[in-house]
């Protein structure tokens, strides 16, 4: 399934997300050089790293702790959001949830490409059940064992090394389009080379290279032992240590014919095709690009280190494509071994690795092949139908205006962007959204508490949040005529519920301390011309929040203060407000697109900022509604595009 997107230009954007492993970008730099040959100016590449943060990597301390509890599929899913967000001192899934989110936002691809799972569901989060979703989803699964979770991702094609792998995912994973078993993607250069695919017996001398890369003493005994064996030339490439190229020179002069010794290789590919045996230590890319070339490979120390090398070392015995030796001593008796019998080891490791690299041949064409295929397959389309309810723009006189102004952005706990709120918003034909991310009391320790888990505002979050909503409010009615309000939701929790309240301030002009007392926070925003509500103040019958009774349980004390108490809040209705003939309002307290199904308010009067607010107020002319939207009810027909939403219950 093609989803529409939003961009009417003539150029593709493929935008390419790493998780800041080694691979990742290896893999992303020959994916952008080859859809830019092959694509011209038609397409733009952008390869954006959103998986640092904190000491250790926000991708590597998830992939860290998801091996360590064995999650997959629906628990990763559902371990991922509890640990992202209960760990005391890491915020690692809110920030990156939140930094794809604005890489999204700025870049509006058509097509994305990720590496790891948790992108995935970070991608997912932003989709969810919208039908703008506006981008193509390719995920490159480079190591299946290593990376738990793939079968939760939802993608349109999920690219794998092996058959294995994508018949394991083909059978658990129904959210996938299409799983490709592809190959691992190697640099072009990697490929076999035509001599390779003879088969005979090895022909003397057996010339095997050597990629230097342990400490100096044991290259030194490593070549010892491989120029002690007959019919033996050896090549070692030391990369930009000269000193130890030097010293392997003056060491073994009398070697010249049987050694050779270089620096930095420019084309170290070719270098690979023309020897008969590697060694190395292990590592994921070079490995790869080892195998495909066709040629076998030896791993040094291949049995220590990280759970990354394990996983290469098992890689080479799983396809019998060479052998693992820790010692000098041991490597050569490897080597030995595979010589015997006029080399038939070593020309079985051979047979294998060349099978393996026919696997491999050509795989980063053929993925960037299908990326471009996705890419230019995207539908364009400028927006998507309206919904209004009166027409735009302030005429003077009063009308009826639909309002929604209890809603969250990613700068706090919730899924969209304030431009995709503006967006999400104005293109259903609201006239006005409040938009009230939470701002905690860092007195209390639940405040404490939940200013480490990235999901709510800091202090130093204020002017950024300000600013943007500044940028929004204009664009907001500039291009859609829907008034936007800049507010906070402050959240002073306690251990009860009765010890809790939560208090939007709506059209606020400038932040407030969350530290100050409530009365005092409701005499700032009445101070700033903005109005008090009430959130969520009675019992809740749904189970997705925790009731907040401080202010119910103090209305005589806090009803001057208040200019209305949410009578809806999403699915909640709270009869006792209206039984207590308090002045009400209605708000969806969005968080995600599907949250859009909930009580919102309609307001009769002119469709102005202070003529809003004073209906509030006053609430007279006021009524709510239990919206209904054509993308998230099942199917809708043409006629129900055009259909606008009906009220529930009658103007007061």
């Amino acid at each position: 399934m093609l989803y529409p997107t939003y961009s009417h230009r003539g150029v593709k954007d493929v935008l390419i997300l790493t998780g800041g492993q080694e691979e990742h970008h290896y893999v992303a730099r020959a994916l952008r050089d080859l859809l830019e040959e092959e694509a011209g100016s038609d397409v733009r590449v952008e390869v954006r790293e959103v998986g640092r943060g904190g000491v250790d990597g926000w991708l590597g301390w998830i992939t860290e702790r998801m091996g360590r509890r064995g999650a997959r599929g629906e628990k990763m899913q559902k371990w991922i959001r509890r640990a992202g967000i209960g760990t005391l001192g890491r915020s690692a899934w809110p920030q990156l949830r939140r930094l794809v989110a604005l890489t999204l936002e700025e870049n509006r691809p058509e097509v994305v490409v990720f590496f790891h799972p948790a992108i995935g569901l970070a991608l997912q989060e932003r989709v969810q059940d919208r039908s703008e979703a506006g981008f193509q989803r390719v995920g490159v699964v480079l190591e299946a064992e290593e990376l738990p979770g793939w079968d939760a991702v939802t993608a349109d094609l999920l690219w794998v090394a092996d058959e294995g792998a994508a018949k394991e995912l083909r059978e658990k994973n129904p959210r996938v389009q299409e799983v490709v078993a592809g190959g691992w993607p190697v640099r072009p250069g990697f490929v076999p080379a035509e001599e390779i695919k003879r088969a005979g017996k090895a022909r003397p001398p057996v010339k095997i290279l050597y990629l230097v890369n342990s400490r100096r003493r044991k290259a030194h005994r490593t070549l010892e032992h491989l120029l002690e064996m007959e019919g033996v030339v050896v090549t070692a490439v030391v990369g930009k240590e000269e000193g130890l190229r030097a010293d392997l020179r003056k060491a073994f002069s009398g070697a010249k014919e049987r050694l050779e010794v270089h620096g930095w290789v420019k084309d170290l590919a070719a270098m690979i095709r023309a020897h008969d045996l590697v060694m190395t230590k292990p590592g994921t890319i070079s490995v790869r690009e080892i195998l495909a070339t066709g040629r076998p490979a030896i791993l040094v120390e291949g049995g220590k280190g990280s759970e990354k090398r394990k996983e290469v070392c098992r890689l080479v015995i799983r396809t019998g494509c060479g052998a693992l030796a820790d010692s000098p001593r041991e490597i050569a008796e490897r080597i030995k071994a595979a010589l015997e019998g006029g080399g038939v080891g070593l020309r079985e490791w051979g047979r294998r690795a060349r099978k393996e690299a026919h696997r491999s041949a050509g795989a980063v064409g053929r993925l960037s092949d299908r990326i471009l295929q996705i890419a230019k397959a995207a539908n364009s389309i400028e927006r998507v139908p309206e919904l209004r309810l009166v027409p735009n723009g302030h005429s003077g006189r009063k009308g009826l205006l639909m309002v929604d102004l209890h809603t969250h952005s990613i700068f706090s706990d919730g899924r969209l962007t304030l431009r995709e709120m503006v967006d999400f918003y104005g293109r259903r034909g609201f006239d006005a959204l409040g938009v009230t991310d939470h701002l905690v009391d860092r007195r209390r320790l639940l405040g404490r508490l939940a200013n480490l888990s990235g999901l709510v505002l800091t202090l130093e979050d204020l002017p950024d949040y300000f600013h943007a909503l500044a940028e929004e409010k204009n664009r907001a009615w500039t291009r859609y005529r829907m008034i936007l309000f800049p507010g906070l939701e402050f959240n002073h929790d306690g251990l009860t519920a009765k010890g809790s309240a939560h208090l939007l301030g709506i059209d606020l002009q400038s932040p407030i301390d969350p530290a100050l007392s409530l009365k005092e926070i409701c005499l700032q925003i009445r101070g700033q011309g903005g109005l008090t509500i009430a959130a969520h103040p009675h019992h809740m019958s749904s189970a997705w929040g925790k009731d907040t009774l401080y202010l119910w349980d103090r209305q005589e004390e806090f009803r001057p203060l208040i200019d209305a108490w949410e009578i809806g809040n999403r699915d909640d209705l709270f009869n006792p407000v209206g039984l207590k003939r308090l002045p009400f309002i209605a708000g969806s307290d969005f968080h995600k697109p599907k949250h859009l199904t909930s009580w919102k308010t309609l307001l009769w009067c002119e469709k102005d900022p202070e003529a809003i607010k004073e209906c509030i107020r006053k609430n007279r002319d006021v009524s709510i509604t239990l919206y209904r939207d054509h993308r998230f009810g099942g199917e809708a027909d043409a006629e129900d595009r055009k259909a606008a939403p009906a009220a529930a219950g009658g103007i007061r």
